[in-house]
């Protein structure tokens, strides 16, 4: 495999090797009595395209000009909630956050306005 492949691949070998358990569950806290256990969402996408060919003059000819390749990747973890387990059992906290609980509730009402005055205007008498 030549370099420029080896350079592609190997840090996408390395993340797909990160994805395990441990990437969602975070390490057990103790404190106190109670040990709580962090628990996120964790997303990783890539791509990777190449192109080769073009329009030949020759056809005669072995090799063409054109190429191309590209690529990307990404990824993101957002903390979602916590497992507390104690004497009394084991219970699951989320985290919630209510600036999108009140974003979610605004464009649904947003929305509703919409269409509901989408509805009136196509159902009125016209004069």
């Amino acid at each position: 495999m030549n370099e420029t492949m080896t350079a592609t691949i190997e840090p996408i070998e390395e993340m797909l090797q990160r994805l395990n358990v441990n990437a969602v569950f975070g390490e057990p806290r103790q404190v106190g009595d109670v040990t709580v256990i962090p628990v996120a969402s964790v997303v990783y996408g890539f791509g990777y395209g190449a192109g080769h060919g073009g329009e030949e003059t020759d056809p005669a000819a072995a090799t063409c000009a054109a190429g191309g390749s590209g690529g990307g990747g990404g990824g993101g973890a957002q903390p979602q909630g916590f497992i507390r387990i104690q004497a009394g059992g084991v219970e699951y906290e989320p985290i919630v956050d209510p600036v999108r609980i009140v974003l979610a509730g605004a464009t649904m009402i947003a929305w509703s306005v919409f269409w509901i005055t989408r509805a009136i205007k196509a159902f009125a008498p016209r004069s």
